[in-house]
């Protein structure tokens, strides 16, 4: 996906929001001047926008530790709020008629677990769209393309995870793959990275014993830039799933690859790059 204008402020206040409240002044201005030199210097119509925000992230991650605790304290509320729901998540995708219905059910809370509170992670954190799809109060996302005739032609499925708690419906639409005769790699984060799942959050669902593999990644997943075994992995894989904006902006347009994108439409880029309107959930497939 390439930058629209106003993605270069919004790089830099999600960067600075979430590093900055354990950080002196002094340290504060420091990140400014490092995203802001990275922005300065790279932000354009030919970048992808998702390499860009690595670059930005590159430049502020010596600050990434001080927000770790209070991250990590954040993402276990997540997994329990999501923990808390799984088995009537899980009960609403069994109601499913079809095998058809049942993915598409999966991959409808999958999307709708695709939420951050503004102010993580100080935030209260809910799972209160997966409650409602439950419930039948609220309509599923509809399916952009055929998610589910893509998903039972793969062999091989890339799956870029990308929160914790929301890891925990991950898991449900994993499982269903796994039964379609799938092979699944799993990608999340290697060290605690905001509030993104990391292999701490995958035992939390016992996805380590569902998939095939996990790798872990330092920033945000790049097929350019990760190493040779993980650059094969995407590279062999029939479909792949993204979770999440920030992969979202990386894979968007991705040459040759048939990709599942699960996230919410939670900006204007967004909505003009997928058609969705901001603050609905989205499930695409696109290639």
């Amino acid at each position: 996906m390439k930058p629209y204008p106003e993605c270069g402020p919004c790089v830099l206040k999600w960067i600075y929001e979430r590093v900055a409240e354990p950080l002196s002044e002094a340290e504060r201005f420091t990140v400014l001047r490092n995203v802001m030199s990275v922005l300065s210097r790279d932000l354009g119509p030919s970048v992808n926008l998702g390499v860009l925000c690595n670059r930005s992230l590159a430049a502020a991650e010596e600050f990434f530790p001080a927000s770790a605790p209070g991250y990590q304290a954040f993402k276990g509320k997540c997994n329990e709020a999501a923990a808390a729901l799984i088995e009537k998540a899980k009960a609403f995708i069994e109601k499913g008629d079809t095998p058809r219905d049942r993915f598409e059910r999966a991959c409808g809370l999958a999307s709708l677990g695709n939420v951050a509170p503004v102010g993580a992670p100080s935030a209260p954190f809910e799972f209160s769209h997966v409650e409602k799809i439950i419930l039948g109060e609220d309509p599923l996302p509809e399916p952009t393309g055929d998610p589910y005739d893509a998903a039972a032609k793969a062999r091989q499925v890339f799956y870029v995870a990308d929160n914790a708690g929301e890891i925990g419906f991950d898991s449900l639409l994993i499982a269903l793959l796994k039964e379609m005769g799938s092979r699944v790699s799993l990608v999340v984060k290697k060290d605690t990275f905001f509030d993104d799942a990391t292999l701490e959050d995958v035992r939390s669902f016992g996805l380590e014993k569902m998939v095939d593999k996990v790798y872990s990644v330092k920033l945000i997943f790049n097929p350019e830039e990760a190493d040779p075994e993980l650059a094969l992995a995407f590279k062999n894989s029939d479909l792949v799933i993204s979770k999440g904006t920030g992969n979202f902006e990386v894979l968007k347009g991705y040459p040759g690859k048939k990709i599942l994108f699960l996230l919410k439409s939670k900006c204007g880029p967004v909505f003009q790059e997928t058609g969705i309107p901001q603050g609905q959930f989205i499930v695409q497939l696109e290639g």
